[in-house]
């Protein structure tokens, strides 16, 4: 079992992914989804709420690994976020655009950016809140 500052980090980045999704997705990129014909508009949010933790608790096992390899603070997990972010979301927005009819491509690099930036935040967070 991880030790309390495992998880005193999770918490942290999962409530302040949650708070820029929110924001980001939830209000700011609302319209821009709802054109897309194939987007479902049925979900429950509480699904996004869990995955953005979900999503926390996997990139904090991750940090936690490769925590000596950066500097220790923001300025670490940042940089930790930054790689990170790169290595998930552009490949992973660039093939949703190649896989679903209709989704556009400027919002697939706006989305492989946003998990950039979404990265670092993140990341900053976490290189905050924990200490090994």
């Amino acid at each position: 079992m991880k030790n309390p500052k495992f998880w005193v980090a999770v918490l942290a980045g999962g409530v302040v992914a949650n708070i820029i999704d929110f924001i980001v997705m939830g209000m700011l990129m609302a319209p821009t989804f709802a054109g897309i014909p194939s987007m479902r508009q049925d979900v429950n949010p509480i699904w996004f709420v869990f995955g953005d933790f979900i999503a926390v608790f996997v990139f904090m096992l991750v940090y936690d690994r490769v925590y000596s390899s950066f500097t220790a603070g923001p300025q670490g997990g940042a940089t930790f976020g930054a790689y990170a972010g790169l290595m998930v979301s552009f490949p992973t927005w660039i093939f949703i655009h190649l896989m679903f009819t209709g989704f556009p491509y400027g919002l697939a690099w706006g989305l492989a950016i946003y998990g950039v930036i979404w990265g670092v935040i993140v990341g900053a967070v976490l290189g905050a809140t924990y200490k090994k």
